[in-house]
């Protein structure tokens, strides 16, 4: 079967799997439920998130101001983490001394250092940016660790053999393998990422997905909170669209292999 039949019955399926999906969520809000204080219809959900996009423009400050917290954030942990993450694989003495702090770090919920980021960033663009960057960081750093890690060692031999430099077997050898684990981090990373921004407009926002959603719990408006809801999961299946594009650019020979 040809690749353009391949994508055209995948997405097929996951059209059908969305429709049926919407489906039963219509069918649970009108006929089970029946209760619009509890859950409401995917067409309420449509509607009011049309209202707030192209009549009232209520959802563009919000959208906005969670799409640079979670984009800072994210760019903050990929620059640190992939190094981290290289350095820990390449050297054991660095390896000894985070892998300690890492677990730690990595284990507690974000939402125990959210008061504490505010204390001491206040409620700012800082501390948010920071609650993105610890729930960001870790996938990336752990998987650009044993994306070094799990390079072959006859890949290694040959390139030793050749006598590359230990720069040139870096960058032609050991950091190409480790693309795929990299980018696997960043797709844990939108998740991890996106509930940051949910948890960080919680506590002292005024605007943001997370603060409307938040706010729309405690006033019982039910359409807009289902509305914060599916920009998020929007905004997840957008970052996961973007991120396997650039894997295949980027690891065209991972496509070959799974073809043979």
């Amino acid at each position: 079967m040809s690749d353009f039949y391949k994508n055209y019955f995948a997405a097929i399926h996951k059209f059908a799997s969305i429709l049926v999906g919407i489906l039963l969520w219509h069918v649970l809000a009108v006929r089970i439920v029946n209760d619009s204080a509890l859950l409401v219809s995917p067409l309420v959900v449509v509607a009011t998130g049309y209202d707030m996009l192209f009549v009232t423009a209520d959802l563009y400050p919000h959208l906005y101001a969670s799409s640079g917290i979670f984009f800072y954030g994210m760019i903050l942990a990929t620059l640190v983490g992939v190094p981290l993450g290289f350095l820990m694989a390449l050297s054991p003495v660095v390896r000894d001394y985070l892998n300690p702090w890492m677990t730690a770090l990595y284990t507690t919920p974000r939402i125990a250092f959210a008061p504490v980021l505010l204390l001491w960033l206040g409620i700012g663009l800082g501390a948010k940016i920071a609650i993105v960057f610890l729930g960001c960081v870790f996938p990336i750093l752990i998987n650009s660790f044993y994306g070094m890690r799990v390079v072959s060692r006859d890949f290694v031999e040959v390139g030793r053999s050749f006598r590359l430099s230990q720069r040139n077997l870096f960058v032609k050898i050991l950091l190409p393998a480790s693309v795929p684990f990299i980018l696997a981090g960043l797709r844990l990373a939108v998740g991890r990422g996106l509930t940051g921004v949910a948890i960080a407009e919680w506590f002292g926002a005024t605007e943001g997905l997370g603060y409307m959603i938040f706010f729309a719990g405690q006033t019982l408006n039910i359409p807009i909170l289902f509305v914060g809801v599916a920009v998020f999961a929007i905004l997840g299946i957008l970052g996961f669209q973007i991120l396997k594009m650039i894997e295949e650019l980027a690891t065209p020979w991972r496509k070959e292999l799974e073809t043979k």
